[in-house]
């Protein structure tokens, strides 16, 4: 066993759902640790029935059996980041404070998963309040999309301005930082604000169909740039190239939503190495 090449390699751990169809949640998390060369641990807090075409059940993982497991990994004493996914209850997030309270230092990216583009809920009203009062200052970053910008703040979040009042209100809440990801806009914007200037990234809104899985994506490649050492907003920016490359090379896996391909990088030429060209662009 190649000891050195194991220990370059830094741990993301992801607490969040398992998607069977393998595009979104726990499975989306680990391939895209991969993808950044960490190696991904993971602690379900759910398990869903769902397939390309939408979520048909959810059956929440026993708070105590997640506190043990999540324990249990930290105890290794290797993880470098955090990814926080669905929690689907109160009971669940509580959990997660408990981990975000013995473990401050650690760097922590929540993506606010509220619910499925088929518009099945994965958050209850419980889990949503107790997101809003008690998760939302405890981590690094804060992924929310239109919807679940919508959600936290109970403002209507559809445009550029109004992702940018919804950063501001959330960094008011106690964010300590936020992306309000418009992946569903016409041009793929998303505003970024650490309480001292925001921060808009647009990028090509890349065959739309392509979305399975791009929050899940989107939060764990910004926790994998951060346990490899990067600064917040290049970490963020990373993230956002990676996620546009893999909605390009995505391809079907059924009749449904089309799942990024977190991959594309094992199909590319190994003398193809510049990836700036899908970097994007801020616009104050």
């Amino acid at each position: 066993m190649n000891q050195s090449l194991n220990a370059a390699w830094p741990v993301v751990l992801s607490v969040a759902g398992f998607d069977p169809s393998a595009g979104a949640g726990i499975a989306a998390d680990l391939k895209t640790f991969a993808a950044h060369n960490c190696y991904g641990i993971a602690a379900i807090s759910a398990l869903t029935v769902q397939n390309s075409q939408g979520v048909a059940a959810i059956h929440p993982v026993e708070p105590q059996i997640l506190r043990e497991t999540i324990q249990s990994l930290l105890a290794d004493g290797r993880v470098k980041a955090l990814k926080i996914g669905m929690l689907h209850n109160a009971a669940t997030a509580q959990v997660v404070r408990e981990v975000l309270d013995y473990h401050p230092a650690l760097p922590a990216v929540l993506d606010p998963v509220v619910r499925s583009c088929s518009g099945v809920e994965l958050l209850d009203a419980s889990g949503l309040d107790f997101l809003r009062r008690e998760l939302i200052p405890r981590v690094s970053l804060l992924t929310p999309n239109l919807a679940e910008a919508a959600a936290l703040t109970e403002l209507p979040v559809d445009n550029l301005e109004s992702m940018k009042a919804a950063a501001r209100k959330l960094i008011e809440m106690g964010a300590r930082a936020v992306v309000v990801t418009g992946g569903h806009l016409e041009k793929a914007i998303d505003v970024f604000f650490d309480g001292t200037e925001v921060e808009s990234f647009v990028g090509e809104r890349i065959r739309p169909d392509n979305t399975h899985g791009t929050g899940c994506t989107f939060s764990s490649a910004v926790a994998a740039n951060l346990a490899l050492g990067r600064q917040l907003r290049d970490a963020v920016v990373l993230a956002k190239a990676f996620v546009a490359e893999a909605i390009r090379n995505a391809f079907p896996i059924g009749p449904g939503r089309i799942p990024l391909n977190h991959l594309y990088r094992m199909m590319e030429s190994p003398r193809v190495t510049d990836h700036s060209a899908a970097i994007p662009e801020p616009v104050h």
